[in-house]
């Protein structure tokens, strides 16, 4: 009888180990999202991140391994509109009452998805803007301090610090893109439209429809380009540079990396600024 009780209160101590280990996970569809939650959390939380390292969020499916991670998360942070949430994620959290959905792209001004390619005409690269990336990070420090209020003020005075740092990006982006006599862009991939219409830039995308332009799009883009002075073409990591560099060659243009899926995302929006000082006019 003895032995029954010890294993019972054995298993029940278990049980409440794991809903508390539980309770600490938290998943999210991007690295710069983890940049966030940890900024604000610490070590407080664990995060899953669902779109792995050298993935897009246009063509990741789900995976056994991030099911079960998904799982065992109480709080999802959602981007809001990528289509890896539309269309793997969130049938899959339907129903899920025991799990906490917060997508970052609700309450924003979303803008309309040019390039057709996301299917619900939305673009979802909200966080390529400071001030939009200091309003998913507040989000984070809100939700997080409502579940577990004892670290509120943990929480919150992490976030404090990370929003004095995205405020000072933010008056650098301002200052650098004001002084610029040209103030459009080429991308491959249509990552900077929130950027670009914060600050008052433009974006010109050379994929179409989410697919390979067409030779008819990459005259439209070359002739469009000659006509604005346009040298500075962004390409991802994550994308082929064929085009981009065909693009370049016909405008005497110069192809530069960026990523805007890079984990270190403060580290990013400085790098991407520093580029838009050397070689933008």
């Amino acid at each position: 009888m003895k032995i029954l009780v010890a294993l019972s209160l054995a298993c029940a101590c278990l049980s409440c180990r794991v809903a508390t280990e539980r309770e600490r996970n938290v998943s999210v569809s991007i690295l710069p999202q983890r940049y966030f939650v940890e900024r604000v959390a610490g070590d407080f939380v664990k995060v899953n991140v669902m779109i792995p390292p050298g993935a897009t969020p246009e063509s990741c499916e789900l995976t056994p391994k991030q099911l079960k991670d998904l799982h065992n998360s109480s709080i999802y942070f959602a981007v809001g509109y990528l289509p890896f949430e539309v269309v793997h994620l969130y049938p899959v959290l339907e129903g899920r009452e025991d799990m906490l959905l917060v997508k970052h792209s609700d309450g924003e001004t979303l803008l309309e998805d040019a390039s057709g390619e996301h299917g619900h005409l939305v673009d979802p690269h909200v966080w390529m803007s400071p001030p939009r990336a200091r309003r998913m990070a507040a989000t984070v420090a809100r939700v997080l301090g409502e579940k577990f209020p004892a670290r509120k003020a943990y929480f919150d005075d992490n976030f404090a610090r990370l929003s004095a740092e995205i405020d000072s990006l933010d008056r650098e982006a301002r200052r650098v893109i004001s002084r610029k006599r040209h103030k459009t862009f080429l991308i491959y991939h249509p990552a900077l439209a929130y950027l670009a219409a914060d600050y008052g830039m433009e974006q010109i995308a050379i994929e179409h429809e989410g697919k390979e332009p067409s030779p008819a799009h990459l005259k439209a883009v070359i002739d469009t380009c000659r006509a604005r002075g346009v040298k500075t073409i962004f390409i991802q990591s994550q994308f082929d540079e064929q085009n981009a560099r065909a693009v370049a060659r016909e405008i005497d243009g110069q192809v530069i990396a960026i990523d805007p899926l890079n984990p270190d995302w403060k580290g990013e929006m400085r790098s991407l600024l520093s580029i838009i000082e050397r070689q933008m006019e």
